[in-house]
């Protein structure tokens, strides 16, 4: 038992986290399966990648600010008529992201946009990029207020430093000619260095109606667009349909 909890103190100042509190498993493992040095030492270090592998996805899930959990693999393809099965599984494969390219999700509230948004952050973080989800309300919020809240300032360097930055709900409120400046600002600064995927509830042309200036609206579509795929979801709305209800 000393052995034991001098290995278990070695560990944890070693930082080997995974074998400190596994080690009574890992040493059974080990005499059950009559383990070579060389198995027994292989077991231990795969052991400690897959543990900080799963920590740092947790970190960046956690980081990423999402409102809840949706996942890729509860999207209802069948209920969303505008991907096929071979774009979804493109999509799930992240390589836009690296190109960078932009993702626009655009269409009616309940088609599906911010579940597919989402749960392709999640799978993004699972793969080991930087993701931020904010709404346009509390990114323009955070624009705002950068200068002067400390929590905003942090929120704009995760921005900045993300390969995915995943904007909801744009063109849901109208924002003010200085909210529409910093707003291009934003864009620009991100333009070919981090993929932006954006779902709205406005076509290209409504834009100059929420930005309230044509030039600036046209301005942030040029570099959005650039290199960009755009998915129109149209259809019945997923949560009226499957409208959920306590009374019987």
């Amino acid at each position: 038992m000393d052995r034991q909890k001098n290995l278990r103190d070695g560990c944890g100042t070693l930082g080997l986290a995974y074998t400190k509190d596994n080690l009574e498993t890992i040493i059974h493992d080990a005499n059950e399966k009559e383990l070579s040095h060389l198995d027994f030492l292989n077991s231990i270090v795969t052991g400690e990648i897959r543990y900080r592998q799963q920590r740092a996805t947790e970190r960046r899930t956690k980081e990423a600010g999402f409102p809840y959990p949706k996942s890729l693999e509860d999207f209802d393809l069948a209920f969303c008529h505008a991907l096929s099965k071979k774009q979804f599984d493109q999509l799930k494969e992240l390589t836009w992201i690296d190109g960078p390219y932009n993702l626009i999700l655009s269409g009616p509230p309940g088609v599906g946009k911010t579940h597919l948004a989402i749960g392709l952050g999640y799978e993004a973080c699972a793969n080991g990029y930087k993701v931020n989800y904010v709404t346009m309300q509390a990114l323009i919020k955070s624009l705002r207020t950068a200068e002067i809240d400390r929590r905003a300032q942090i929120k704009m360097r995760r921005i900045r430093a993300s390969h995915l930055l995943i904007i909801d709900e744009v063109g849901y409120l109208p924002i003010s000619e200085n909210e529409g400046n910093l707003f291009f600002q934003l864009i620009s600064d991100l333009q070919e260095q981090t993929a932006i995927l954006l779902t709205t509830n406005k076509g290209f042309e409504q834009w100059t109606e929420f930005l309230n200036d044509a030039a600036l609206a046209t301005a942030i579509l040029d570099r959005l667009t650039f290199r960009c795929d755009r998915i129109l979801m149209t259809g019945k709305s997923y949560r009226l349909e499957n409208r959920q209800s306590f009374l019987k």
